[in-house]
């Protein structure tokens, strides 16, 4: 815990600085700092990016990122030192149940921070993804190796600049600092509402119900958590009518949208709420929005680049307007293998059984299915069904109808790609805290729903829960909980101790998992890694094996095409 505290001091410093910077060139008000250090952080995200077309993401790195927060902090060192009394202040305002209630719950939240990862995908390839970009940066035609390794979101990325390998292995907590952040905001909500009696601040300060969730996030940097509270900031600015002019308004949900967006594809909808907001405020926002349009711009630039680098496709995992000419371009095959419908959907129906599925069966799978993914399916279908009826009781009721219909734009674009309830959960938890916000009316029993929903979420942090009656995937039927050694020493950041040896094909040397608990798993091993079944199966199923450019691994792999005789 102790070790992780200090990480996050100097994330929040360098990213405060630079966030200052960046707010005052875009011409945003430097009153919010949760708004700030998040777009410190996109801003820091872009010039890593950069970066890493031509260098590892290590000290290098962060020789320019401290000259340069502090250069830029001394710059604006009155305008931080104003923003950092307001904060104080704010906090101080706090009622004391609230204040009490913070801490906790912020303690708590830096406690799971040092357990061990939770998410599979951790394993899978977060751990991988990291140690390219802090080894070699972008490497071309990486996804040749491990396809899950093209993705590189653009949450890694800035995760890699806060791994800080160089000096510790084991910080791998960008997304506890940022529920941190996000707590914060949720509690100023309360007390907002407390005064305000608006629904829409209860709705946002009901926020820690959520945290039962949430929790099982925060102590590996999946991107998902990320785009939900991006999310979440983003409806509220969004919500927000008199207490900015126009101009704030677009470019906070604009810069929101365009981080998510870079992080994970699937929030490209998001994207929506500026572009609405831009149509309907056209003549007086547009002269205000040129540095906005060319940092949009540059940020879909870096994007297609990025993804051209690691396979050879602009808008990866589309495949929509490939570089042929690329020698390291990930094959057609394997594209449609991963990518296919059946594929897509097997998560819900049987690899085999996606072609004769009908409508009605598909959509009784997606939300009547087992555990977890039921109990969010049935209550999305709840909250759907619910809104109408509740929708005149809340201010902002036209927002509030836009994101909805958003909402089910986005159920129908996943039905037909990827249904899966981690690209659509942020809006059921939304209509979910609306729900309750329309419910819950006497203040003390707020308090208690905050207080019991803390206590479990205490109970998860600190005892070993089981969770075979909600998921039937072995790997995560167990919780990651806290041990008194984790007060010191984080646990490392992959939760499964494996052992590796070397292996090759080719002119690939590169290290094999033994006896890894799933096919995808390569864990936290040295590069390159890779699971050797993995290869074989690829070669055998689809005649291609991953080879070396040249003797120098950072020059890329491309995907070789092998016959029966090779």
């Amino acid at each position: 815990m102790v070790l992780i505290l200090l990480s996050w001091v100097y994330i929040f410093l360098t990213a405060l600085s630079l966030g200052t910077l960046f707010s005052k060139r875009l011409r945003i008000p430097t009153t919010d700092i949760v708004f700030t250090v998040i777009l410190g952080l996109f801003g820091i995200t872009l010039l890593a990016s950069v970066w890493a077309f031509w260098f590892p993401i290590a000290i290098g790195f962060h020789l320019i990122l401290l000259a340069l927060s502090l250069f830029f902090g001394y710059r604006n060192k009155e305008s931080l030192r104003t923003l950092l009394q307001n904060t104080l202040l704010q906090l101080q305002s706090l009622n004391k149940p609230f204040k009490l209630l913070f801490i906790i719950s912020s303690l708590l939240l830096l406690a799971q921070c040092a357990t061990a990862p939770y998410i599979v995908d951790n394993e899978t390839y977060y751990s991988q993804t990291i140690k390219w970009l802090n080894e070699y940066g972008f490497v071309k035609g990486l996804a040749n190796l491990h396809l899950f390794l093209g993705q590189t979101s653009g949450w890694h990325i800035t995760q890699s600049v806060y791994s800080l390998s160089f000096l510790y292995e084991r910080f791998n907590d960008l997304n506890g600092f940022v529920l941190l952040l996000v707590n914060f905001f949720a509690f100023r909500k309360w007390q907002d509402y407390s005064m305000s009696g608006k629904k829409t601040d209860l709705l946002f300060g009901l926020l820690p119900l959520t945290y039962t969730f949430l929790f099982q996030f925060i102590s590996a940097p999946s991107p998902d958590l990320a785009v939900y509270l991006f999310s979440f900031l983003l409806f509220s600015y969004y919500l927000k009518n008199k207490d900015e002019s126009k101009s704030v308004q677009l470019k906070k949900i604009a810069l929101l949208a365009l981080f998510a967006v870079y992080i994970k594809i699937t929030a490209v909808l998001l994207l929506l709420f500026p572009l609405l907001l831009f149509l309907k405020n056209y003549k007086t926002v547009n002269r205000e929005s040129t540095s906005l349009k060319i940092l949009s711009a540059l940020t879909f630039l870096i994007l297609v680049l990025k993804n051209i680098t690691l396979t050879g496709y602009p808008l990866f995992p589309l495949q929509f307007m490939p570089f042929p000419d690329l020698n390291y371009k990930v094959p057609t095959e394997i594209m449609d293998f991963f990518f296919s419908k059946s594929m897509m959907h097997s998560f819900y129906i049987p690899f085999n059984s996606y072609a004769d599925a009908s409508v009605l069966l598909m959509i009784k799978q997606y939300f009547f299915h087992n555990g977890i993914d039921g109990i969010i399916g049935l209550t999305t279908l709840l909250t759907l069904f619910l809104f109408p009826f509740i929708s005149k009781k809340v201010e902002s009721k036209k927002q509030l109808w836009i994101i909805y219909g958003s909402f089910i734009l986005l159920l129908i674009l996943l039905c037909y790609s990827s249904p899966q309830y981690r690209f659509y959960v942020y809006y059921t938890l939304f209509f979910g805290l609306l729900l309750l916000s329309v419910v819950l009316k006497n203040p003390k029993r707020i308090i208690v729903f905050q207080g019991i929903s803390i206590t479990i979420v205490a109970v998860l942090v600190f005892v070993p829960v089981s969770f075979k009656s909600v998921t039937n995937n072995n790997l995560l039927t167990n919780n990651s909980h806290f041990h008194l050694k984790n007060i010191l020493q984080p646990e490392p950041n992959t939760k499964y101790p494996l052992e590796y040896k070397g292996d090759s094909r080719g002119n690939l040397k590169f290290h094999t998992p033994i006896n890894p608990p799933l096919f995808w798993i390569i864990g936290n091993g040295e590069l390159p890694a890779v699971n050797s079944e993995q290869l074989i199966y690829f070669e055998t199923n689809f005649h291609y094996m991953p080879q070396q450019r040249s003797h120098n691994v950072a020059d890329g792999f491309y995907a070789q095409k092998i016959t029966g005789h090779d």
